[in-house]
């Protein structure tokens, strides 16, 4: 469906936008963006496309992570918050409605098994956050064991599982108790479980650094290792959900169950902050002493419940679509790989979630920037530059994975082959 674009939200290029309104922003972070050479100013968005304040127009295959799973501004999601709008208040955190419960009966029918109760939240770090809350709640115990490499957002708890580095040096001493297992590596976690531990914390397929994709048994034996010692197994389907890896939830693309599935980024439709967590009913029994332990104060407005439950029914709508559209992306990036060995050194893939293996982290870079000036945004791991990661929207049509195809050549061919 073709949809006119909207008014552009700005028209001040970066250097008028800089003068103006530059000193209210952090000054270190606006001169790191420029000398990479991504200072941006927004301006209209649609659809697969996103425009900057000058009218430059780009090919979206990041997504925001995958925020932006169903393009920008896609009209069944618009129309929903439209209509929340108009025909109702905000809503509160202490009270129920139609829209919320809908969206909540929705949840409990499409995700696996046993998931049926629904705690609202607004951000992927914070509904992170909560599901640690309640393993150490529920099981009355406090070691938490995560993946290596891991990256689950940037709040108290979600901190306290992201790599070692600097998005988290600086905030030492983080919370205690959380530990590092090899991500894909049953024996290592089979060593570290015990009695002790409340949750395994794991992606579906460890997005940030490498987009590792672990063993075909591999989560079997993480569910059996959980049932063996009463660990919680929360799943993060914050980028791996919402169809990304061709499924609706990424525990669908293994065929496990967790005890709880953490959403977020594309649960917003791209348009209004939503997430939440989805749990097996015991996992609150706890619950029963203070129902109010836990609240947020914006999480799940009337709005919010409506665009959600739209854009979880338009995922629905596209899965069928979705492995042909990612068998031809992928041939046309192992067609690219052959023909330029030399940058490119490998291609790897899990549904509709790419990522490209460059020589070194300067290629890697070099690669990002030459795809940014030619009008397509994809995005390097902040954990290995070498490694660039695609993220298409999953309306795509064939003349938008051409014109990515024709540009991705373009840009390597300047890198030489």
């Amino acid at each position: 469906m073709t949809v006119a674009m909207t008014p552009t939200a700005s028209r001040l290029a970066p250097e008028q936008f800089l003068e103006r309104f530059g000193r209210y922003f952090n000054r270190g972070r606006i001169d790191a963006i420029a000398n990479l050479g991504f200072l941006f100013v927004e301006g209209r968005a649609e659809g697969v496309y996103f425009e900057d304040s000058q009218g430059r127009r780009f090919l979206d295959m990041w997504c925001m992570g995958g925020t932006f799973n169903l393009g920008h501004r896609n009209p069944a999601v618009v129309q929903a918050a439209q209509a929340g709008l108009a025909e109702e208040d905000f809503g509160s955190l202490f009270f129920f409605s139609e829209a919320k419960g809908l969206l909540a009966e929705k949840l409990a029918q499409c995700t696996p098994g046993r998931l049926e109760t629904t705690h609202p939240v607004v951000t992927g770090g914070e509904a992170i956050d909560l599901a640690v809350k309640l393993a150490r709640g529920s099981t009355r115990r406090t070691a938490i064991l995560h993946a290596d490499q891991a990256y689950h957002g940037c709040t108290g708890f979600a901190l306290s599982m992201m790599a070692r580095g600097e998005m988290r040096d600086f905030a030492e001493p983080l919370i205690p108790d959380f530990h590092e297992i090899r991500y894909g590596d049953a024996g290592d976690l089979a060593a570290k479980i015990s009695d002790r531990t409340a949750a395994v914390v794991l992606e579906a397929v460890r997005t940030d650094a490498d987009m590792a994709v672990p063993p075909p048994q591999y989560f079997a034996e993480v569910r059996r290792l959980c049932d063996a010692t009463g660990a919680k197994l929360i799943i993060d389907e914050v980028v791996c959900g919402m169809g990304r890896l061709g499924t609706l939830w990424g525990c669908q693309y293994w065929d496990v169950e967790p005890d709880m599935l953490v959403t977020g980024k594309g649960f917003s439709g791209g348009v209004f902050p939503m997430s939440a967590v989805v749990t097996r009913p015991e996992c609150l029994d706890f619950f029963a002493e203070s129902p109010y332990r836990t609240i947020s104060s914006y999480a799940w407005s009337n709005v919010g419940a409506r665009v959600t439950r739209a854009a979880l029914e338009e995922t629905e709508r596209l899965l069928p679509r979705l492995a042909a559209l990612g068998d031809g992306i992928e041939a046309d990036l192992r067609t690219l790989q052959a023909r330029y060995r030399g940058a490119l050194r490998g291609v790897r893939r899990a549904g509709m979630m790419f990522a490209l293996d460059f020589a070194d982290a300067a290629t890697g870079m070099a690669f990002l920037g030459l795809m940014f000036s030619l009008g397509v945004l994809v995005v390097a791991s902040s954990q290995r530059l070498e490694i660039v990661k695609i993220y298409p929207p999953l309306i795509l049509e064939k003349e938008h994975v051409a014109e990515f195809t024709e540009k991705m050549e373009t840009a390597l061919k300047s890198l030489g082959s």
